[in-house]
């Protein structure tokens, strides 16, 4: 199925259907990317529980920057194409820093309790809506650093209901994912992300169309 024949699906349910199965063609490598991106995430978890705020930071570091190359992987998918294990590797190092440093700075003014707290926990719906929107935009056109945000931030405010989509299906998957013991999270990451670039590139394509008829 081609790209424009697939983003002419305008049913969010229909995208998330079609990113399920998409994924699904490819689910050994779907796999073994999610259980790479799982042991990442392992020292993360464990800081969480017994080690100081620097050591959950410095360990939050790999998994966002696997994060970044799931993204670059689920747009191949989204695609049509068959992305390869080196695909999910390729990580954006600027996007994935920026995204483990905003996380870090976002949870220690929530834990700094008064004014700090109001100002993280509106930083960390900002983060939450945008963050997704970043990578997925830095998969579909190959952008990196902070002209990734740039771009999530254009295409939330084009469409925020979309966004809040995301952000619910994210939400919902990470209750699957905790209520599997994590037996699931080798492949709900990998649908959330393909789902995610298809918004991505189907606003896109609704913006560049838009643009080009003027």
């Amino acid at each position: 199925m081609s790209t424009e024949t697939m983003t002419r699906e305008i049913s969010l349910p229909a995208i998330l259907r079609r990113s399920a199965v998409l994924t699904w063609f490819e689910l050994p490598r779907v796999v073994l990317l999610g259980l790479v991106s799982l042991l990442a995430a392992v020292p993360l978890c464990a800081a969480l529980v017994v080690a100081p705020w620097w050591v959950a930071a410095l360990s939050s570091i790999p998994l966002c920057l696997l994060m970044t190359g799931l993204a670059r992987f689920a747009a191949l998918i989204w695609r049509g194409e068959k992305p390869s294990m080196r695909d999910g590797l390729r990580i954006d190092v600027t996007l994935g820093l920026s995204i483990a440093a905003i996380g870090t700075g976002t949870v220690q003014l929530i834990m700094a309790g008064g004014a700090p707290r109001i100002v993280g926990s509106i930083l960390a719906a900002v983060v939450l809506v945008v963050a997704p929107y970043a990578l997925a935009y830095g998969g579909v056109r190959q952008r990196t650093g902070f002209t990734a945000f740039r771009g999530a931030l254009i295409l939330v405010a084009y469409r925020p209901s979309w966004a809040l989509t995301a952000l619910a299906l994210g939400s919902i998957g990470a209750f699957a994912v905790a209520g599997s013991v994590g037996a699931l999270a080798v492949i709900v990451p990998c649908i959330l992300m393909v789902f995610d670039c298809a918004l991505v590139a189907r606003l896109l394509d609704t913006i560049d169309k838009h643009g080009s008829s003027r």
